[in-house]
């Protein structure tokens, strides 16, 4: 075989009249096999990273609806980076990719800014639970920490000298790799290796091996409650970014694993099922809520908070805050109950859904819980599932019809006469949220229920309603007629308890794992 470097020599040591008696065919053939080699190595070269965005706009990524720090991320692409703002009212958020990945090498440049702060999520669930790489500003302390998000990781690693390879107001890139069922990822910071880290276990939530890649940026808090915070300070500064470009991955192919041939709980759990439907449901007396009001507040100026002078609000910060407050906050709207309805006392067990439909659809099934699981809630089922369900239960019942709840039925309900947010203390004693020991949902009715009787309404799994979502911070006081996803509401597991509030407006199709449903019954 010719090899590359000996072409050049053939081309010199064969007179000229030597090479016109081969004829130009020769020729030719060799010069096909050094455009067939270029070609080799070229392709070669861009299999090795491929973008995963294209400099041009968000096309394969989305906005996370169900993320505790935001759902309505001020996120767009500008000279040819995804730039990510704050929003004065409580919207950070994360962007994922569309698609997963399992074993990868990531490439990218990121640009701080300040005080600011967020990460790279790696094997992201849809509302954030992830491997986190920490970006803490322009490069301030934190900056390249592998920590775990909305979840405790057994695989950890700090940077005690970032100082020494940032560089400050420029760009700094990261290649990030990480491979294995339970996971070894190692950083790279403008070509300098910084860590390599593994993992006692898998650590996230389901034991799923793959995930999106995700950029955060954190909420903004104001002096003001937001939806689902209970903040009473500043976190943020108008024109504030994290801005990331050339973002670039090479997937890896994974080792093999050993698959799990079941357990006694699996094969138990299918063969048990309850004797009823055993549906209890609790009457919603008529009465109204205010929804949807938002008060933005600014510091006033001259900024004479006791921080750093670095810290403080410039008048022209102060300023563009102004205007933002002035278009931003709402008054809110009335919404009235004029009749009384019946809503679900506990979330659809997965007792009940195989007793309609005959299978069991969840993740957090018995074999991966460890026990019987008739009494949790059904999760993973999409909105289109649940219509099947109430389809085949309502052909089965002479009497009741059921359905969804709207947004507003459900919200009415949970929040139980009470137009304040729960307190820290009171969200923890009714809601299962934030599990960070690789938790799964839980048995219904084990947390202390609302003032009205209603179990769960926060946390545990996500509960679909019958609204389409209208892509907004609240609900419109008439939800739209259609849209590509519908409403979720009150958090789950995962959830921060910034998010596990009834005022939370988030949107599917959420993690599948920690997404379930409560019913409405009527009479026909």
């Amino acid at each position: 075989m010719i090899k590359p470097t000996q072409l050049c020599k053939i081309k010199h040591h064969f007179p000229i009249r030597f090479i016109d008696f081969l004829g130009r065919k020769l020729m030719g053939v060799l010069l096909v096999i050094i455009s067939s080699i270029g070609f080799a190595q070229q392709v070669d070269a861009q299999q090795e990273f491929v973008p995963i965005f294209n400099g041009k706009d968000l096309d394969g990524w989305h906005i996370s609806k169900t993320n505790h720090h935001g759902t309505m991320g001020n996120f767009y692409v500008e000279d040819g980076a995804i730039v990510m703002k704050q929003y004065p009212y409580g919207q950070g958020g994360i962007i994922l990719t569309d698609k997963k990945y399992q074993d990868f090498e990531l490439s990218l440049e990121f640009k701080g800014y300040p005080g600011t702060n967020g990460g790279i999520f790696l094997r992201s669930s849809e509302s954030g639970s992830a491997y986190q790489l920490e970006l803490a500003g322009d490069g301030e302390r934190g900056t390249g920490n592998l920590i775990g998000e909305l979840q405790r990781t057994t695989i950890n690693a700090r940077i005690e000298n970032i100082e020494e390879v940032w560089k400050k107001g420029e760009w700094n890139s990261f290649r990030i790799r990480m491979t294995g069922e339970i996971p070894k990822v190692s950083l790279w910071i403008n070509g300098e290796h910084m860590w390599d880290a593994e993992g006692e276990r898998n650590d996230l939530i389901g034991d799923v091996t793959d995930g999106m890649i995700a950029f955060q940026l954190h909420w903004s808090a104001t002096l003001q409650p937001v939806p689902g915070g209970r903040c009473c300070d500043f976190s943020w500064r108008p024109d504030a970014s994290h801005q990331f470009r050339n973002v670039m991955i090479k997937e890896l192919k994974p080792a093999k694993a050993l698959m799990s041939s079941g357990s006694q709980f699996a094969q138990q759990s299918q063969a048990l099922v309850s004797d009823s439907f055993d549906m209890e449901f609790i009457r919603i007396e008529p009465g109204k809520m205010l929804v949807g009001k938002i008060e933005i507040e600014c510091p006033s100026f001259p900024d004479t908070r006791d921080v750093a002078d670095e810290s403080k609000w410039t008048e022209q910060e102060f300023k563009l805050c102004q205007e933002m407050a002035e278009r931003d906050s709402r008054p809110g709207f009335w919404v009235t109950m004029d009749q009384p309805y019946f809503i679900g006392k506990y979330e659809v067990t997965q007792g009940q859904w195989k007793k309609i439909m005959g299978s069991n659809p969840s993740i957090f099934n018995a074999e991966k819980v460890g026990e019987l699981t008739d009494l949790h809630p059904v999760d993973n089922v999409t909105w289109e599932m649940v219509q099947g369900f109430v389809t085949k239960l309502n052909a089965m019942e002479s009497i009741y019809r059921y359905r969804l709840p709207t947004e507003f039925e459900w919200e009415y309900a949970a929040r139980a006469g009470n137009d304040e947010l729960l307190s820290w203390s009171e969200t923890s004693q009714q809601a299962w949220i934030q599990q960070t020991d690789k938790g799964t949902a839980k048995q219904v009715g084990t947390k202390k229920p609302n003032a009205w009787g209603l179990y769960d309404m926060l946390g545990n799994v996500w509960e679909w309603v019958g609204d389409y979502y209208n892509n907004d911070v609240f609900a419109d006081p008439i939800p739209p007629g259609k849209g590509e996803v519908h409403v979720l509401k009150g958090g789950s597991i995962t959830s921060d308890v910034t998010n596990a509030t009834y005022l939370y407006h988030g949107a599917g199709p959420g993690n599948g794992y920690d997404v379930g449903f409560r019913l409405v019954r009527e009479i026909r």
